[in-house]
């Protein structure tokens, strides 16, 4: 499977430049054509880092040399509004288990992180995989039962906090100041 690495806009992931193939793709009234919803779950037990990787399609499939598997998920994506981005939802089959020994096996007070990739594929000869655009987000507040779990997503805004700012003296940053 062939890949379409796209540039990313470095604001805060985000949006990312669809190629000429996707863009007269998503503008064509029928194509054959697949929008897959990518999601990368990392995690961290005793000290280990762990991930799981979902696709919404009924094969396996391989997005920049990770192969993400198979799966049966919702997710809603958060409302924006001018001011703030709300919390957004995820929901899995739990038919194999594997994920609700992935959430028992989490220490209590750790948070799982999400990155979901609204992608492009597109197979006509030369396969076409590339990503639309990319969120992260903090999972928080997971239940689960032998059916589906869901989780809450808490959109990652760490970075978008106001730092007070420190004066700058000659006994704090010697030669500088």
């Amino acid at each position: 499977m062939g890949i379409n690495n796209s540039k990313t806009d470095d604001v805060m992931g985000g949006a990312m430049i669809p190629s000429p193939i996707a863009l007269r793709e998503i503008y064509r009234l029928e194509t054959i054509a697949m929008f897959p919803a990518l999601i990368k779950i990392s995690y961290t037990v005793d000290s280990v880092p762990g991930q799981m990787r979902i696709v919404n399609n009924t094969e396996d499939m391989v997005f920049q040399g990770e192969t993400f598997s198979a799966a049966s998920f919702k997710y809603t994506a958060p409302k924006h509004t001018e001011k703030k981005v709300g919390n957004g939802t995820l929901s899995i089959s739990c038919a194999n288990q594997k994920v609700i020994e992935i959430i028992r096996s989490i220490p209590v007070g750790y948070r799982a992180q999400a990155e979901v990739v609204a992608a492009f594929y597109y197979d006509e000869g030369t396969a076409v995989f590339e990503g639309l655009e990319e969120w992260k987000f903090s999972l928080t507040k997971v239940t689960w039962d032998e059916i589906v779990a869901t989780w809450q997503m808490e959109y990652d805004n760490r970075m978008s906090l106001l730092v007070p700012c420190d004066k700058m003296t000659a006994q704090k940053c010697p030669g500088i100041a």
